[in-house]
């Protein structure tokens, strides 16, 4: 199916909306994770050394997840990375060692390069080349107000709730934003 100007451009809202909503979920724990390692009993050491396994695992695994979202698609490795990352986030609120965290880390890296990869491909799917520019900066500035926005809420939610409210929560959002990314036409 060859995607008409308007499937893009429902398709683009789409995936605005969605991937807003994963900004969102980032953002609520994404700047206090040094605080939550040393909940479990981490340093500043273990803290680059996760951040570091993440970085890694993302950028060997990239290069296969991009060459496979070529052959099978992107939607495909949109919904396994949205959906696995519920369950990451979920296994966070269970873990309570600094190897498990490391386990955890690494599956994180990989499943960030299967989601990151599609996701700057099919940006370039639905979008046309003489206003790509235009529509990247939209869908950008979009995802960095959000996740702004919500690093400001997530300081308060942890401040009140804890940690793993806001695990339970960011789960739900990947969750509901996946689901939504269902609806996302793309092209054979």
């Amino acid at each position: 199916m060859k995607l008409t100007r308007d499937i893009k451009n429902r398709t683009f809202k789409i995936f605005i909306f969605s991937n807003s909503l994963i900004a969102l979920a980032f953002g609520l724990f994404g700047s206090f994770y040094l605080i939550f390692i040393n909940k479990i009993g981490g340093s500043i050491e273990n803290f680059g050394f996760a951040v570091g396994l993440v970085i890694l695992f993302r950028a060997i695994t990239s290069f296969v997840a991009g060459k496979y979202s070529d052959k099978i698609g992107r939607k495909p490795f949109l919904i396994i990375g949205g959906y696995s990352s519920v369950i990451i986030v979920l296994l966070y609120t269970l873990i309570n060692s600094l190897w498990q965290l490391y386990a955890l880390q690494i599956f994180n890296g990989i499943i960030s390069a299967i989601f990151e990869i599609s996701e700057q491909a099919f940006l370039g799917d639905i979008t046309y080349k003489n206003k790509r520019g235009s529509d990247l900066g939209k869908y950008f500035a979009t995802i960095g107000i959000v996740e702004a926005i919500s690093v400001f809420i997530g300081g308060v939610l942890v401040g009140k709730f804890g940690f793993k409210i806001i695990f339970y929560l960011v789960s739900l959002i990947f969750f509901i934003s996946t689901t939504i990314m269902l609806k996302l036409k793309e092209k054979n």
